[in-house]
């Protein structure tokens, strides 16, 4: 299965999608981008300026998303696809690399970005979105 950064950063930081999040963690055989990691920490650093979590959390909580997934692709190997996705369809490059991974491993995204995954649908990638359990 191909994480996507928002799931990566649920498995550190409490919040509502973070329990659906959790049953994708042990999952055997997770795969990512590269670009992954940058965006984790981006996303934590943001929840440091919102007050969320502190600074000192940070690096434990990468080293949580970076134990977890099984397989980093290099996202160079990934841009050519990924660039014929992003023009193609309209879409951020960034997220591109995960469609681009997920297509090229026939394997499933797992996401709870909503524009992502109805991307990842039109494209038949099968998608399990995230969001909060009610």
């Amino acid at each position: 299965m191909i994480i996507d950064a928002n799931v990566a950063v649920y498995w550190a930081v409490p919040g509502p999608h973070a329990e659906r999040a959790a049953s994708i963690m042990g999952r055997e055989n997770l795969a990512a981008p590269g670009i992954i990691m940058a965006e984790a920490a981006n996303a934590l650093v943001n929840h440091v300026r919102a007050g969320s979590i502190s600074h000192t959390q940070i690096g434990p909580m990468i080293s949580t998303i970076r134990q977890a997934i099984d397989t980093l692709v290099f996202d160079a190997d990934l841009v050519p696809d990924a660039l014929a996705l992003a023009i193609a369809h309209n879409h951020k490059m960034y997220d591109c690399l995960y469609l681009a991974l997920a297509l090229a491993r026939r394997e499933p995204l797992a996401t709870a970005d909503r524009r992502l995954a109805a991307l990842a649908s039109k494209l038949s990638i099968e998608t399990e979105l995230i969001e909060p359990a009610l």
